[in-house]
């Protein structure tokens, strides 16, 4: 029996998880009631105060769970290929969860967005009081995505929130890139400026892929990107060496 309990428990917070991102992504935090989540989730106000204590509490779980989900492909693609290629192959996931997670979507949201977020802190955390169910001021659960890569190693200082988890990643590739010999120059002198360059361009596709394009478009864009920045970062007569497109149009 109480194997059944908590896997009906393990449900409805996963359930709870998909509808608050799905309101999150749709309506912004302060636009998201705790109401309409319970209502979307199939659950009661009850079940909801349960599994979250505040909607901040939730939208710190929505966030951590697109962390581990994006550290979790890149980590996957980063032990299967070179982690240039794996940076690659990481901005074609990503492309592909914009389009497909409303999980990841949300993140971004709720990482652009001021109102629940800790202006002291290296990722969206606490504040000042709990959060209302209408979502009138900040909370003060503990900062999500504040663990190992949610802090800004590489001096991207102008990452915040989902972008600098992404920034973090990014800038990890890079460097275990240069430190294999993939990239132009010595492995132990990084130039801020490719670095600077490429974390921004990634950054970047969060933006330019928001728009609703289909996945080809999506993986063109990303592939686009690529080809420019490839014969700016390896030496020369390297860039056949890499696939700009998704893992499905060729070999790794």
């Amino acid at each position: 029996m109480d194997q059944v309990r908590q896997e009906k428990a393990r449900r409805t917070r996963g359930r709870l998880l998909e509808a608050g991102a799905e309101l999150f992504d749709r309506s912004g935090y302060a636009g998201a009631t705790l109401g309409e989540i319970a209502a979307a989730a199939g659950v009661t106000k009850g079940a909801l105060y349960f599994h979250f204590t505040s909607k901040e509490e939730l939208a710190g779980a929505v966030f951590a769970q697109a962390e581990r989900s994006l550290r979790a492909a890149c980590g996957s693609r980063r032990t299967a290929t070179s982690p240039l290629q794996a940076l690659i192959d990481a901005g074609h996931w990503l492309a592909d969860a914009l389009g497909s997670d409303p999980l990841i979507r949300a993140a971004f949201r709720l990482g652009r967005e001021g109102d629940w977020q800790c202006t002291g802190g290296s990722g969206p955390g606490s504040g000042a009081g709990p959060a209302s169910d209408s979502g009138a001021g900040p909370g003060s659960g503990p900062a999500p995505g504040s663990g190992p890569g949610s802090t800004d190693p590489h001096g991207f200082h102008g990452f915040h929130g989902f972008h600098g988890v992404w920034a973090g990643i990014t800038g990890d590739l890079l460097a275990a890139a240069r430190r294999a010999g993939e990239l132009r120059g010595r492995p132990d002198a990084p130039g801020p400026g490719p670095d600077t360059l490429v974390v921004t361009a990634a950054c970047g596709l969060e933006v330019v892929l928001a728009d609703g394009c289909p996945p080809e478009e999506r993986a063109r864009r990303v592939g686009a990107l690529w080809d420019w920045l490839l014969p700016c970062l390896v030496p020369p007569g390297a860039v056949g060496g890499y696939r700009t497109g998704p893992p499905a149009l060729g070999p790794a």
